[in-house]
């Protein structure tokens, strides 16, 4: 039995390229929904050849730019732990 090789997030800082399963790994979705993903016109992508990179900075700002944190939760999150959740909705 062929056993998933996954990338804890950590690592994904580290490179300058991801691949489509690393993707899928880091958001939590089914391989189908990342390969939906890297064939969207707004989501960056570099193919080399018959393969599918993401690049890694502009896939973390792609990911933030989509992500909405309510100003309850950080009022919450600053009262509660003196920190905010870095991003902006």
């Amino acid at each position: 039995m062929k056993s998933e090789k996954t990338t804890p997030a950590a690592s994904i800082f580290e490179k300058q390229y991801l691949t489509v399963s690393e993707i899928r790994s880091y958001l939590n979705v089914s391989i189908t929904t990342a390969y939906e993903l890297v064939h969207r016109k707004d989501f960056p992508v570099a193919y080399f050849g018959s393969n599918i990179r993401i690049p890694t900075g502009p896939f973390l700002a792609w990911v933030e730019s989509r992500t909405h944190v309510p100003d309850d939760l950080n009022e919450y999150m600053r009262q509660r732990h003196g920190e905010v959740i870095p991003y902006a909705g």
